[in-house]
């Protein structure tokens, strides 16, 4: 009777034992898993913040181009000069009266036209100063077909695109807003940061 108690009473320690033994290597164990955890949180975090930073340097390296939509294509020439198509449109629909005189390093027609038209013009302007003054003359092309954008990457034209609706309130409401140079995927209303997805209060 007392061997089958003693058996009993070291069964018991033995359970117990094993019990605090596993209880603290699943402790260690939660630990470890949250330490991986963090450490591969922040491992993508700074992905998407290198990832964010070649964005910019690649929207800098394009300063210089714009995109022309709706240029047709000159038909009098068997083969198009897109060069000399883009310098008429400049000149004549754009109002830029020294258009020959801009440099221009590339150009080309690129990608797929809108609705069957004609192919987007993407031209590469040696002078930053000429890519503005353009741009500042954009208004005159209000009630026509003729679009102008910036060359920005795919994914910056993205971030872009879900501000687009705040941007264009603010300004149709006389905010000021604009989107950040160096950081291209950045609003800024009344001079400050807005953040993605937050509610404009006219």
């Amino acid at each position: 009777m007392e061997k089958d108690i003693k058996d009993l009473k070291d069964c018991a320690d033995f359970t117990s034992t094993q019990v605090d033994k596993q209880t603290t290597e699943l402790t260690n164990a939660k630990a470890k898993i949250a330490k991986l955890t963090k450490t591969v949180n922040e491992n993508e975090e700074g992905r998407k913040e290198m990832e964010t930073k070649l964005l910019y340097l690649e929207a800098y390296s394009r300063r210089e181009n714009i995109k022309f939509m709706n240029i047709a294509v000159d038909s009098t020439e068997e083969r198009e000069d897109a060069e000399e198509t883009l310098r008429s449109f400049l000149e004549r629909d754009l109002g830029l009266l020294d258009a020959r005189t801009v440099e221009i390093q590339r150009v080309h027609r690129s990608g797929k036209g809108k609705d069957g038209g004609p192919r987007p013009i993407l031209a590469c302007f040696l002078r930053y100063k000429d890519v503005q003054i353009m741009f500042s003359f954009g208004h005159r092309l209000k009630d026509t077909d003729y679009q102008m954008f910036r060359d920005y990457p795919v994914e910056i034209v993205k971030r872009r695109k879900e501000q687009m609706k705040t941007f264009k309130e603010a300004r149709k409401n006389g905010i000021p807003a604009a989107f950040s140079q160096s950081q291209p995927d950045k609003l800024y209303i009344r001079g400050r940061l807005w953040p993605v997805g937050r509610e404009l209060t006219v």
